[in-house]
């Protein structure tokens, strides 16, 4: 698994994707502070761009990747390898290498303009985004056998992580305000990392307020140390989950 894992990650370092990856991240975050004398102005900011474009980078590349490799990987899985950690392997290059990527791009201008507790959520969530959707990605490629289907497939799921679920969230808790929904109102958070990340750096940004009725029940659970646990729980499993299916999907797998 070292083996396998150390030349994926090899070759990574040297994909023009990885490397234009850090790069536009680093021209949108250095941007956005010299253009915002406010760091919170440019962190909100900041916030929104990571959101949006770290989960479709991770899910779609990881995609495309997987079916550039597959000759590869076939010719891995013939030799005596096990191929549940030849899967492993390639997650946690791929997610390794996009972390390097988001970590250079979006963690050099926060260290250097706002090394406080908001830009440490924002890179501590860009982070955990980074390998859920690598994840994922992985899970949604080893299951189909047509590249474009795969990548429709991964689109559709982001846009329902990014659009689609808040509009769904906000209806429900206004449609029914009358009834006691909080229970069930944290839990549909945590369904979707993308908006689970949203919540944390929100909270720490201390924009709670501006939400009405939602932000109160966000900072109600999520506020807290224990919830704050939670949240970070339901990153973890958002990694794990997808990467053990895609592990589990790759073994069964008719090459």
């Amino acid at each position: 698994m070292w083996k396998v894992y150390k030349y994926t990650l090899l070759d990574l370092v040297r994909n023009k994707f990885a490397m234009g990856y850090a790069l536009m991240m680093l021209a949108v975050s250095a941007g956005l502070f010299l253009l915002e004398p406010d760091n919170t102005k440019a962190l909100i900011t900041l916030t929104q761009v990571m959101l949006a474009l770290t989960p479709l980078l991770a899910l779609v590349f990881t995609i495309i990747w997987f079916y550039n490799q597959y000759e590869f990987t076939v010719l891995l899985a013939v030799q005596p390898l096990h191929r549940g950690a030849i899967t492993r392997a390639q997650y946690a290059a791929v997610s390794t290498a996009l972390l390097g990527s988001f970590l250079f791009g979006a963690g050099l201008p926060i260290v250097a303009w706002a090394p406080g507790p908001i830009g440490w959520t924002l890179l501590l969530t860009g982070a955990a985004l980074t390998f859920v959707f690598c994840a994922i990605g992985l899970w949604i490629a080893v299951g189909q056998r047509d590249r474009a289907k795969a990548v429709g497939i991964g689109l559709v799921a982001w846009v329902v992580m990014v659009l689609v679920w808040d509009a769904l969230l906000l209806w429900i808790m206004y449609g029914f305000s009358d009834y006691p929904i909080e229970p069930l109102i944290v839990p549909l958070a945590a369904l979707n990392p993308i908006d689970l990340s949203r919540i944390l750096i929100m909270l720490k940004i201390d924009l709670a307020a501006l939400l009405g009725y939602s932000g109160a029940v966000y900072e109600k659970f999520f506020g807290t140390f224990g919830g704050m646990a939670v949240s970070l729980l339901a990153l973890l499993l958002w990694s794990l989950l997808p990467a053990w299916a895609a592990v589990r999907a790759f073994v069964r797998k008719d090459l």
